[in-house]
């Protein structure tokens, strides 16, 4: 089974991942699921970070 490089998410990194024998390809698709779940988790964390933002209350006048 060949690597498909331009695959993204880590749901079909992993899939490939479970069925692939070669040893040095397992290692290749793990690496990249890897950074597709920190791509994932970091994706994440900014959605948190700016819907909290977002449901933050604004004053329009500054605080003395």
């Amino acid at each position: 089974m060949t690597p498909h490089l331009g695959d993204g998410d880590w749901l079909s990194i992993a899939e490939q991942a479970s069925k692939e024998m070669d040893p040095a390809k397992l290692t290749i698709l793990v690496e990249k699921l890897c950074c597709a779940l920190e791509d994932e988790r970091r994706g994440k964390s900014q959605l948190t970070a700016i819907s909290q933002r977002v449901s933050e209350p604004r004053s329009s006048f500054p605080s003395d």
